[in-house]
Protein backbone atom coordinates (compact mmCIF):
# COMPACT_ATOMS: atom_id res chain seq x y z
CA UNK A 1 0.00 0.00 0.00
CA UNK A 2 1.14 3.66 -0.73
CA UNK A 3 0.77 5.84 1.77
CA UNK A 4 1.36 9.43 2.27
CA UNK A 5 3.23 10.67 6.01
CA UNK A 6 1.14 13.44 7.93
CA UNK A 7 4.56 15.22 7.47
CA UNK A 8 4.81 15.70 3.73
CA UNK A 9 2.42 19.31 5.05
CA UNK A 10 4.71 19.22 8.73
CA UNK A 11 2.82 22.45 10.31
CA UNK A 12 -0.31 22.21 9.26
CA UNK A 13 -3.48 21.32 10.75
CA UNK A 14 -3.72 17.85 11.09
CA UNK A 15 -7.34 17.60 8.96
CA UNK A 16 -6.22 20.38 6.64
CA UNK A 17 -2.85 18.64 5.45
CA UNK A 18 -5.01 15.25 5.25
CA UNK A 19 -7.38 16.61 3.06
CA UNK A 20 -4.48 18.36 0.57
CA UNK A 21 -2.94 14.42 1.01
CA UNK A 22 -5.86 12.71 -0.08
CA UNK A 23 -6.56 14.53 -2.90
CA UNK A 24 -3.28 12.84 -4.93
CA UNK A 25 -4.82 9.61 -4.74
CA UNK A 26 -2.93 8.31 -1.83
CA UNK A 27 -4.11 4.70 -0.34
CA UNK A 28 -3.98 5.74 3.17
CA UNK A 29 -1.58 8.12 5.70
CA UNK A 30 0.55 7.88 7.94
CA UNK A 31 0.02 10.48 11.21
CA UNK A 32 3.04 11.70 12.27
CA UNK A 33 4.06 14.03 14.69
CA UNK A 34 4.55 17.51 13.84
CA UNK A 35 0.91 18.27 12.75
CA UNK A 36 -1.34 21.21 14.85
CA UNK A 37 -3.67 18.81 16.50
CA UNK A 38 -7.89 19.37 15.05
CA UNK A 39 -10.76 18.20 17.03
CA UNK A 40 -12.28 15.77 16.08
CA UNK A 41 -9.55 14.27 13.50
CA UNK A 42 -9.89 10.51 14.61
CA UNK A 43 -13.90 10.64 13.86
CA UNK A 44 -12.85 11.82 10.82
CA UNK A 45 -10.69 9.48 8.79
CA UNK A 46 -12.96 6.48 10.42
CA UNK A 47 -16.07 8.27 8.89
CA UNK A 48 -14.26 8.50 5.94
CA UNK A 49 -12.63 5.16 5.58
CA UNK A 50 -8.94 6.13 5.49
CA UNK A 51 -6.24 3.88 5.93
CA UNK A 52 -3.89 5.11 8.89
CA UNK A 53 -0.61 3.85 10.16
CA UNK A 54 0.63 5.65 13.75
CA UNK A 55 4.18 6.92 13.57
CA UNK A 56 6.69 7.58 16.64
CA UNK A 57 5.31 10.14 18.66
CA UNK A 58 1.87 11.16 16.69
CA UNK A 59 -0.90 12.54 19.58
CA UNK A 60 -4.23 12.92 18.58
CA UNK A 61 -4.33 16.58 20.86
CA UNK A 62 -0.29 17.23 20.77
CA UNK A 63 2.22 18.71 18.18
CA UNK A 64 3.78 15.21 19.33
CA UNK A 65 4.14 12.77 22.03
CA UNK A 66 6.82 11.66 24.33
CA UNK A 67 8.38 7.77 23.42
CA UNK A 68 10.96 6.18 25.20
CA UNK A 69 11.59 6.18 28.76
CA UNK A 70 14.72 6.69 30.61
CA UNK A 71 14.55 3.03 30.57
CA UNK A 72 14.05 2.22 27.11
CA UNK A 73 10.39 1.64 27.38
CA UNK A 74 8.30 2.32 24.80
CA UNK A 75 5.38 4.74 25.68
CA UNK A 76 2.97 5.01 22.76
CA UNK A 77 1.21 2.38 20.64
CA UNK A 78 2.48 3.16 17.04
CA UNK A 79 2.99 0.93 14.14
CA UNK A 80 6.59 1.78 13.80
CA UNK A 81 8.91 4.30 16.09
CA UNK A 82 12.74 5.58 15.74
CA UNK A 83 15.40 3.74 18.19
CA UNK A 84 16.41 6.17 20.94
CA UNK A 85 19.38 8.71 20.70
CA UNK A 86 22.76 6.34 20.73
CA UNK A 87 25.87 6.70 23.72
CA UNK A 88 24.89 9.36 26.03
CA UNK A 89 20.91 8.41 26.35
CA UNK A 90 20.22 6.28 28.91
CA UNK A 91 17.29 4.47 26.92
CA UNK A 92 19.73 3.71 24.30
CA UNK A 93 22.13 1.97 26.90
CA UNK A 94 19.34 -0.17 28.15
CA UNK A 95 18.18 -0.67 24.63
CA UNK A 96 21.37 -1.92 23.45
CA UNK A 97 21.15 -4.17 26.80
CA UNK A 98 17.92 -5.88 25.84
CA UNK A 99 17.04 -8.61 24.14
CA UNK A 100 14.67 -9.35 21.31
CA UNK A 101 11.54 -10.01 23.46
CA UNK A 102 11.51 -6.38 24.88
CA UNK A 103 11.10 -5.08 21.37
CA UNK A 104 8.83 -7.72 19.97
CA UNK A 105 5.79 -5.98 19.43
CA UNK A 106 7.88 -3.00 17.97
CA UNK A 107 8.82 -1.91 14.47
CA UNK A 108 11.80 0.00 14.73
CA UNK A 109 13.02 2.30 11.89
CA UNK A 110 16.25 2.16 10.42
CA UNK A 111 17.76 5.37 11.33
CA UNK A 112 21.51 7.62 10.66
CA UNK A 113 24.67 7.97 13.11
CA UNK A 114 23.71 9.86 16.55
CA UNK A 115 20.68 7.31 17.27
CA UNK A 116 20.22 3.20 17.50
CA UNK A 117 20.58 1.43 14.68
CA UNK A 118 22.43 4.36 12.34
CA UNK A 119 25.29 2.08 11.33
CA UNK A 120 25.32 -0.95 9.37
CA UNK A 121 27.14 -2.86 12.33
CA UNK A 122 23.61 -2.40 14.61
CA UNK A 123 21.83 -3.35 11.36
CA UNK A 124 23.28 -6.41 11.82
CA UNK A 125 22.44 -7.13 15.09
CA UNK A 126 19.18 -6.15 14.46
CA UNK A 127 18.71 -9.09 11.57
CA UNK A 128 20.31 -11.40 14.09
CA UNK A 129 17.88 -10.46 16.57
CA UNK A 130 14.76 -11.23 14.20
CA UNK A 131 13.96 -7.38 15.10
CA UNK A 132 11.00 -6.12 12.65
CA UNK A 133 11.88 -3.16 11.05
CA UNK A 134 10.85 -0.15 9.05
CA UNK A 135 13.34 0.80 6.40
CA UNK A 136 13.89 4.43 5.76
CA UNK A 137 16.09 4.87 2.51
CA UNK A 138 16.93 8.09 2.89
CA UNK A 139 18.65 7.38 6.61
CA UNK A 140 20.31 4.38 4.52
CA UNK A 141 21.87 6.78 2.24
CA UNK A 142 23.06 9.26 4.78
CA UNK A 143 24.45 5.93 6.33
CA UNK A 144 26.88 5.35 3.13
CA UNK A 145 27.66 8.10 2.64
CA UNK A 146 29.32 8.77 6.39
CA UNK A 147 30.85 5.40 5.18
CA UNK A 148 28.96 3.00 8.53
CA UNK A 149 26.67 1.20 6.04
CA UNK A 150 28.78 -1.80 3.61
CA UNK A 151 27.35 -3.02 0.78
CA UNK A 152 26.87 -6.48 2.07
CA UNK A 153 24.54 -5.20 4.61
CA UNK A 154 22.43 -3.21 2.88
CA UNK A 155 21.96 -6.16 0.15
CA UNK A 156 21.18 -8.42 3.17
CA UNK A 157 18.74 -5.99 4.45
CA UNK A 158 16.91 -6.19 0.81
CA UNK A 159 16.10 -9.72 1.52
CA UNK A 160 15.49 -9.42 5.01
CA UNK A 161 12.17 -11.15 5.80
CA UNK A 162 10.94 -8.88 9.06
CA UNK A 163 10.47 -5.52 6.85
CA UNK A 164 7.44 -3.86 8.16
CA UNK A 165 7.39 -0.75 6.43
CA UNK A 166 9.74 1.12 3.64
CA UNK A 167 9.64 4.96 3.99
CA UNK A 168 11.08 6.94 1.28
CA UNK A 169 12.13 10.46 0.31
CA UNK A 170 15.34 11.69 -1.35
CA UNK A 171 18.45 12.98 0.04
CA UNK A 172 21.90 13.92 -0.12
CA UNK A 173 23.67 11.78 1.78
CA UNK A 174 24.79 14.85 4.77
CA UNK A 175 21.08 15.16 6.50
CA UNK A 176 17.61 14.33 6.93
CA UNK A 177 15.99 16.56 4.33
CA UNK A 178 12.86 14.54 3.08
CA UNK A 179 13.99 16.06 -0.20
CA UNK A 180 11.38 14.99 -3.16
CA UNK A 181 12.04 11.62 -4.93
CA UNK A 182 13.08 11.81 -8.39
CA UNK A 183 14.04 8.57 -10.38
CA UNK A 184 17.49 8.49 -9.78
CA UNK A 185 16.58 8.68 -5.86
CA UNK A 186 18.45 5.75 -3.72
CA UNK A 187 16.77 2.56 -3.59
CA UNK A 188 13.92 3.71 -5.78
CA UNK A 189 13.88 0.13 -7.87
CA UNK A 190 13.63 -1.98 -4.70
CA UNK A 191 11.44 0.35 -3.19
CA UNK A 192 9.05 -0.17 -6.07
CA UNK A 193 9.27 -3.91 -5.29
CA UNK A 194 8.11 -4.28 -1.87
CA UNK A 195 5.25 -1.67 -2.93
CA UNK A 196 4.19 -4.17 -5.82
CA UNK A 197 4.83 -7.37 -3.38
CA UNK A 198 2.19 -5.14 -0.90
CA UNK A 199 4.91 -3.75 1.83
CA UNK A 200 3.53 -0.60 3.37
CA UNK A 201 5.65 1.96 1.31
CA UNK A 202 5.33 5.81 3.22
CA UNK A 203 6.30 8.78 0.80
CA UNK A 204 7.91 11.46 3.43
CA UNK A 205 8.77 14.17 1.15
CA UNK A 206 8.13 17.68 1.91
CA UNK A 207 5.05 19.27 -0.14
CA UNK A 208 4.80 22.55 0.79
CA UNK A 209 6.00 24.39 -2.29
CA UNK A 210 5.16 21.38 -5.13
CA UNK A 211 2.39 22.54 -7.38
CA UNK A 212 -0.53 20.01 -7.76
CA UNK A 213 1.21 18.70 -10.68
CA UNK A 214 4.71 18.10 -8.86
CA UNK A 215 3.04 16.42 -6.04
CA UNK A 216 1.22 14.04 -8.26
CA UNK A 217 4.19 13.22 -9.98
CA UNK A 218 6.04 12.04 -6.79
CA UNK A 219 3.41 9.05 -6.66
CA UNK A 220 3.80 8.35 -10.32
CA UNK A 221 7.50 8.16 -9.25
CA UNK A 222 7.01 5.49 -6.83
CA UNK A 223 4.44 3.79 -9.15
CA UNK A 224 6.97 3.74 -12.00
CA UNK A 225 4.85 5.92 -14.14
CA UNK A 226 7.11 8.59 -14.79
Amino acid sequence: MLLLALSCLQGRPMQAAAEELLSLGAEGLQLTPGNAPTGGFEAWLKDRGVETRTHHGFHWRALRGPVWSPEAECLVGSHSVHPPRAQDDAAARWFHRAGQGAFADRTLETMYPGYVLGTGEELERAMDMGLRLAVDVSHLCIQREAGVLAERTWKRLQDYPRIGEVHVSESLGQRDAHRPVHPATFGLGWVRERLGAGVDVILECYMHRLSPRERLGQLDILRGNE
